[in-house]
């Protein structure tokens, strides 16, 4: 299951925002997996918008049933790396037409080169795919 990690409060740290949003996902891994689901937190806007964050509000929930829903084209800047740096603990990769360039500039995404990663990584799981024709898929 898909979950965010929502907005950084105004007038919170984002290691605030990291320490409260871990407390979330131990409680909701504990009773997700009660019932075999398992949470993706997804890379997507907020305090989830780079790997960095992502990854630590995973590791520090320390949950079996907790992982990171990897999205390739929801990263803002330098997108290859910060994508590997989430495949560790994906629970399922969600890979798209364009990703964010060392410079933040979107560019058509090589698959070759993010299935290559996903495999080198050791994820097991099904690889979704997202391909929208024109501007909207960028």
């Amino acid at each position: 299951m898909r979950v965010f990690g929502g907005q950084i409060p105004k007038g919170a740290t984002e290691l605030q925002a990291i320490a409260w949003a871990v407390e979330v996902l131990k409680r909701s891994a504990e009773y997700a997996g009660s019932r075999g689901i398992t949470l993706g937190v997804e890379d997507d806007g907020g305090l989830t918008t780079a790997a960095g964050p992502t990854v630590e509000i995973v590791k520090r929930a320390a949950s079996p049933w907790a992982g990171i829903n990897a999205d390739s084209g929801n990263l803002r800047v330098d997108g290859y790396s910060q994508f590997a740096t989430m495949l560790p603990y994906a629970t399922s990769v969600h890979l798209k037409r364009s990703i964010a360039g060392e410079d933040g500039k979107k560019e058509e995404a090589d698959w070759k080169r993010l299935v290559t990663k996903v495999g080198k990584s050791g994820y097991k799981g099904y690889v979704g795919l997202e391909y929208c024709s024109g501007s909207a898929g960028r």
